[in-house]
């Protein structure tokens, strides 16, 4: 009876023993007969993990993290994990450290580096450690969100001090003024073209006036030629002998003319100076654009100058003996 009772606390004392033993390797994450190998990751800081954080990939769990050491330098900190041998990674891997739940849970995950581009991973010299990045947690995030709401807060301010109601009046002020301007200019454009192309009808008239009196010469002329083909010669050497004088009346007459058409030719010229000046104080933004509109003196002295020509033109065609006279005996 008294060794029945020795066995049966034997018993009871190594099963407390095994449980106590399995509860401590169940907490560690440890598997009995499971081979693990170890993987390495560098980070610029790794928030809240710690020994024991899980390790995943897919969100699947497969290790846990051993060690957590600052370098030397102190410029990174190097995070040795545990996982299960033979798992086969992604190309080009790398470790997000993150949180794992709103209670300060954190978690180290194995991703391919193209699943999140974006991140600024901490490379390493060594091949085998595998970059990592560490996401902030919420408390970081808030301390961003209220950093970005007061920049908001002051932009706001300063927006407000610097567009007020007469602001506002200004801008709509100097809108009108331009579209008024864009108005006066549109209608000073339309009034000039409109000139011009009086003055260029004018002038076509002009030239075709100018054709028909050649026309009527060179009909003179011709008849000289037959004249002198006729052995009338003789006749008209005679002729023109006694038309001297009347040639130089009408050279002189010529002359005059001449000097008048040089005289209206002037005119034309300042005329167009005159019209390549408006245009270029209107493209500078100099001169009033009213007084411009309203100018007529030059569209009158052109007006003139055609009228005049126009009537010597008439004069010659119904009076030609009065510049040229050629009698054929």
């Amino acid at each position: 009876m008294k060794r029945r009772q020795e066995v049966l606390v034997g018993a009871t004392i190594l099963g407390a023993l095994l449980l106590g033993i399995g509860g401590t390797l169940w907490l560690k994450g440890k598997h009995l007969g499971t081979q693990e190998s170890q993987i390495s990751a560098r980070f610029r800081e790794i928030g809240l993990l710690a020994p024991g954080n899980p390790v995943k990939m897919r969100g699947v769990p497969i290790g846990k993290v051993e060690s957590v050491e600052l370098e030397p330098n102190g410029d990174a900190v190097l995070v040795t994990m545990s996982v299960k041998e033979g798992l086969h990674f992604p190309r080009d891997p790398v470790v997000l450290v993150a949180p794992k739940s709103m209670f300060g849970d954190w978690q180290a995950e194995v991703f391919p580096r193209s699943a999140f581009p974006q991140y600024d991973y901490l490379e390493s010299p060594d091949r085998h450690v595998l970059p990592g990045f560490t996401l902030p947690d919420m408390s970081r995030l808030t301390v961003v969100a209220d950093q970005i709401a007061r920049n908001l807060a002051v932009l706001t301010d300063r927006f407000g001090i610097a567009f007020t109601e007469e602001t506002a009046m200004n801008i709509r002020e100097a809108i009108d003024n331009i579209q008024e301007v864009s108005s006066k200019l549109t209608t000073l454009v339309s009034t000039q073209q409109k000139t011009l192309e009086t003055v260029g009808g004018n002038l076509e008239q002009t030239s075709r006036s100018l054709g028909a009196a050649a026309s009527v010469a060179e009909r003179a002329f011709a008849q000289i030629d037959t004249s002198v083909g006729h052995g009338e010669l003789k006749n008209m050497i005679g002729d023109m002998r006694r038309s001297a004088a009347r040639l130089d009346s009408i050279s002189a007459v010529l002359v005059a003319s001449t000097r008048q058409m040089k005289a209206t030719m002037g005119v034309a010229d300042t005329a167009f100076r005159a019209v390549a000046a408006v245009a270029g104080s209107v493209q500078r933004g100099q001169g009033t654009l009213g007084q411009l509109v309203r100018d007529t003196v030059l569209y009158s002295q052109l007006v003139d100058t055609n009228a005049q020509l126009q009537a010597l033109i008439r004069d010659i065609k119904l009076n030609p003996k009065r510049y040229i006279n050629v009698k054929v005996f």
